[in-house]
């Protein structure tokens, strides 16, 4: 039974991670360690699947994939295994009626394994008996299924080494800095998974944050290590979350970054937040 090996190794392979990020998620949402000190919260994403509903015939699920290939679920879950051993150490999949309109998706997980990367999840909509088709993917996004069928997505693995290194972050001693921003919520409605939009709150706060990061003392980079302690990194988060969750608009992300960042490397930093931003898109499907 994989079950528990699948467990043992996602819960040390991405605890750090997820475990973050699960903090930030209605206390509804997350499991949390009981009274010793020594249990581990078991991470939300995979509860989903160890508690989600299978299929028995996983050969007779035909899958239409984004290429428009047809697929079953069974050779789907094989071909993100190991070639060698055949094998799918960590490929899982679980059935869910996200919407509530008595369908059920099937959703499929995987790690690709790597450092600091990653997590796979791919999402079908039911469309008739033992048919599914593809409807979206997200990848290296540390993606926490909460209890409401919501996806928080977190951006910190795909911008975790703009300018900085991966476990570095901008701190502030002022005690008045920013707030953190690093993720966007989605929900499966209408047979697609689509980004919760913005409030009027969430926007002023983004803001601010780039008021007083764009206010700090600047910190010029070493050409051989190109590396700060944190602040362009909080900068691209912040101005990732406003793209997704604002409408997309490219200009208007461009037009607020040249407006808080005025530093001498400004045009090198936003074609480096540009260029991570092409690859999310072209990694991600949603």
């Amino acid at each position: 039974m994989r079950i528990p090996f699948l467990s043992i190794c996602f819960s040390l392979l991405f605890l750090f991670g997820h475990y973050q990020l699960a903090a930030q998620v209605e206390t509804d949402s997350v499991m949390y360690a009981r009274d010793s000190a020594l249990d581990v919260p078991t991470d939300p994403t995979i509860l989903f699947f160890q508690e989600g509903e299978k299929t028995k015939t996983p050969g007779k699920l035909m899958l239409l994939m984004k290429d428009k290939k047809n697929r079953s679920l069974a050779a789907f879950l094989k071909s993100l295994g190991n070639e060698e051993l055949g094998e799918t150490v960590y490929a899982d999949h679980a059935l869910a009626d996200l919407d509530n309109d008595g369908r059920k998706e099937l959703l499929i997980y995987n790690y690709t394994g790597g450092a600091h990367c990653c997590d796979e999840l791919y999402l079908f909509k039911n469309t008739g008996t033992n048919k599914y088709q593809q409807v979206a993917k997200l990848f290296a996004g540390n993606t926490i299924i909460a209890k409401d069928r919501s996806f928080i997505y977190d951006f910190h693995e795909q911008y975790g080494y703009f300018f900085t290194c991966f476990a570095c972050g901008y701190e502030d001693t002022t005690g008045n800095g920013p707030m953190s921003v690093s993720g966007i919520t989605l929900r499966f409605r209408a047979g697609k998974l689509q980004v919760l939009p913005g409030t009027k709150a969430e926007k002023a706060t983004i803001l601010e944050n780039l008021a007083k990061l764009g206010a700090v003392t600047y910190q010029p980079l070493d050409d051989d290590i190109a590396q700060d302690d944190g602040l362009r990194k909080e900068i691209a988060l912040n101005l990732v979350v406003y793209y997704y969750t604002f409408g997309r608009n490219l200009t208007d992300t461009r037009q607020l970054f040249f407006k808080y960042y005025k530093y001498p490397d400004a045009a090198k930093v936003w074609a480096g937040f540009n260029r991570q931003l092409r690859y999310i898109q072209e990694q991600n499907f949603f």
